[in-house]
């Protein structure tokens, strides 16, 4: 059950917080820069990374739609693209977006808070290294100048603590705060080299120390056990369990594509596989298919893409499949009784005449 603890293949998970004009995407691709090669950008900052394009090599992705299910599928798509870094700049919007999600009510927290976890987990669990900026409130403090023994007074900009959600520092490996100077003080760090310290302009130096601190010092021992399954097979797996779906078809469909596995499509055609077994499973259910298609997308494609459970989406959309077939049927029931009640009434009032 237990085992010798080493470090292989560990990335950094490191936060750079700081108010407007600190430098964090700087820093942040100055390090990233320092720490691997290939560096993915994700923007919610309108472009403004794309100012240091000619200083720093990297690619970026604009995201105008801040919803914390659209950073999980940047740094989803970044990893499949085989890049070693991913600058997150900034953070902030995602929270931005979760407090408008939450409306201003504490309920309303009951369905964020899933949705913050999983971005966070999707960073940490990151095969790459994770960089994320974060604004801090800006605060301006009075500072006292002397020159030539005469004293004047200045006002200075400071950021205070990130705006974000309380205690978030606490999911990176490293977290420091840049100030007006662009001096970065680390405030918390499982990197000893770097705890306490401060680094002015932070790039090369800092970006060695963690690759010092990551380099791996023993080779773990040769696993016996069975491989991580990808995700996208485990995927499948899950919901081939939920609906029944003969294992048989899924080969079936994976063989006329192609493949072996569904980890060897791509994600749109494992979307397709998915959404393949939902409508064979509904359609003995429904005698309309477009009509099923098309409540698919709507209660499980929406709600996939706002950041809900793709297996509790289905599982909801099956309900309101089982739940819309029962009441048709009760319905033709109830239709059948009447017709059969007038049938009788009719018979019976025939008769009466008759007799007369």
């Amino acid at each position: 059950m237990f085992k010798k603890a080493t470090k292989s293949n560990l990335k950094i998970r490191l936060a750079l917080s700081g108010a407007s004009g600190s430098g964090k995407t700087y820093s942040a691709l100055s390090i990233a820069s320092n720490l691997g090669s290939r560096i993915a950008l994700i923007d919610t900052e309108r472009g403004s990374a794309s100012k240091y394009a000619d200083l720093f090599n990297f690619d970026t992705c604009e995201l105008t739609n801040h919803h914390p299910a659209k950073y999980i599928e940047a740094i989803h798509q970044a990893e499949e693209a085989g890049y070693s870094i991913i600058i997150i700049d900034s953070l902030t919007h995602a929270w931005f977006s979760e407090l408008e999600l939450a409306g201003g009510r504490f309920d309303g927290w009951a369905k964020v808070r899933p949705l913050e976890r999983k971005l966070i987990d999707a960073m940490i669990g990151s095969k790459c290294h994770i960089i994320a900026t974060m604004r801090s409130k800006t605060e301006w403090l009075i500072e006292e100048n002397q020159k030539n023994g005469k004293s004047s007074y200045s006002p200075k900009k400071i950021g205070t603590s990130p705006i974000q959600a309380s205690g978030i520092e606490f999911e990176f490996d490293v977290a420091g705060e840049l100030d007006y100077t662009h001096i970065l003080t680390i405030s918390k760090s499982r990197c000893p080299a770097v705890t306490d310290k401060t680094f002015l302009n932070p790039g090369k130096e800092l970006a060695l120390e963690f690759k010092s601190w990551l380099a791996t010092v023993e080779e773990s021992p040769p696993q016996t056990t069975q491989p991580v399954p990808d995700t996208q097979d485990l995927r499948v797996k899950q919901i081939r369990t939920l609906l029944d779906y003969p294992v048989e078809l899924i080969k079936e469909w994976l063989q006329s594509n192609g493949v072996e596995r569904p980890s060897q499509l791509d994600s749109n055609k494992v979307n397709e596989l998915v959404k393949t077994m939902c409508l064979a499973w509904a359609s003995p259910l429904s005698a309309h298919p477009k009509y099923t298609a098309d409540s698919y997308d709507k209660n499980v494609v929406r709600a996939v893409v706002n950041g809900e459970s793709e297996i509790i989406a289905i599982q909801n959309w099956m309900n309101a499949v089982c739940e819309s077939n029962r009441k048709k049927k009760e319905l033709k029931k109830n239709s059948e009784a009447r017709i059969q009640e007038s049938e009788q009434f009719a018979i019976h009032n025939f008769s009466s005449g008759d007799a007369r």
